[in-house]
């Protein structure tokens, strides 16, 4: 796997190695990258919406540590990841039950969690509902679930959004095409510009296809289900409520130019919570966008360095357990080694 260090390295600073895997869970496989060494439980590592395990290429290599192991994973529908069976709904629920897959797969007895945004969400919801089962959990500008108002209405908007976007991934047809610099920008813009356009090729490299119609030009290949909003949620008393169960480490930050997505009032509150249940709670303000940990990490790996010096490495564990390491020959997708690469990997 030296050549998917390679492809990137040649056009990106990140030296850190990683491995390629592949995970099954019952309709198909998650994706992933394992970064350092194979024989230690890793801090399972979730991105955020639409984004993809590239999310983290920029802030890992800062965080490496000789005995301490990352698996960075490409969330169901993103990524290298299968897409949800047809007719299914892109729920938070689908991503609670990908990390229990995950942890029943390798037999972990406790998950060790960091996220961002979407991913860090599922990562507070799973130690919301599971507390028990983590030892410490890391969110990045994305932690208690959100509280959404008119709810119902809300509710009937999306189904309804649901059935045309299920509609369109399960078309034949192409989706649009764009070429690279278009690419970059429909990642730049959208959230007030949060991922700079010179990074923004870190989240296309395993989000985009060459093609078929119109060559030189590219599509997106995350699943359309994914543009269809949440249906369910807590409300606010139950998740202030829950967060007094939770009594694990947990890091929290906010960007300074990053939005809440709901009323402030309520992440503050459940911060007041979990700084007297934690058995250490640290909160951070972190410098920029929503996306401060792929554009400026060096702000962000000391505070989270600070934080994981307190916690010991995992355990040693047993092999990948049936999970595999996938190679170039499997998966051309894996190194990219066509013309379009090396102009994509030097954006």
């Amino acid at each position: 796997m030296q050549s998917v260090g390679k492809v990137l390295v040649r056009g990106f600073a990140s030296k850190a190695p990683w491995q390629e895997v592949a995970i099954p869970i019952p309709w198909g496989e998650i994706r992933g990258k394992w970064w350092g060494p194979l024989d230690r439980r890793p801090i399972l590592t979730l991105h955020g919406w639409q984004d993809n395990s590239g999310s983290f290429d920029r802030l890992l290599p800062l965080l490496q540590e000789e005995q301490r192991s990352f698996l960075t994973i490409d969330l169901p529908g993103h990524g290298f990841s299968s897409r949800l069976p047809p007719g299914v709904y892109y729920d938070f629920t689908a991503y609670i039950l990908t990390l229990q897959y995950i942890a029943q797969h390798f037999q972990w007895p406790k998950l060790s969690l960091m996220g961002h945004s979407l991913g860090g969400i599922t990562a507070y919801s799973y130690t919301m509902l599971y507390p028990q089962q983590v030892d410490f959990v890391l969110c990045l500008d994305g932690a208690k679930p959100l509280v959404q108002k008119n709810r119902s209405s809300l509710m009937a908007k999306n189904l309804q959004a649901f059935l045309r976007n299920n509609a369109y991934a399960m078309s034949a047809e192409e989706p649009p095409s764009y070429s690279l610099e278009e690419m970059k920008q429909r990642v730049h813009l959208p959230n007030r510009r949060s991922v700079a356009v010179e990074f923004a090729p870190y989240l296309l490299y395993r989000n985009i296809e060459p093609s078929r119609r119109s060559p030189g030009q590219f599509y997106f290949t995350r699943d359309p289900r994914l543009r269809t909003g949440a249906l369910m949620g807590f409300p606010q008393e139950e998740i202030v409520t829950e967060a007094h169960h939770i009594t694990c480490p947990i890091f929290l930050c906010k960007s300074t130019e990053g939005s809440y997505f709901e009323e402030k009032e309520n992440f503050y509150q459940v911060l007041d919570v979990l700084r007297r249940s934690s058995a250490h709670c640290d909160f951070q303000y972190v410098e920029g966008t929503h996306h401060a940990h792929l554009n400026q990490p060096e702000g962000l790996a000391p505070q989270l360095r600070q934080f994981l010096a307190r916690r010991s490495p995992a355990e040693p564990q047993v092999g990948l357990n049936g999970a595999r390491l996938v190679s170039e020959t499997e998966d051309p997708r894996v190194t990219r080694n066509g013309s379009w690469v090396t102009d994509h990997s030097r954006c």
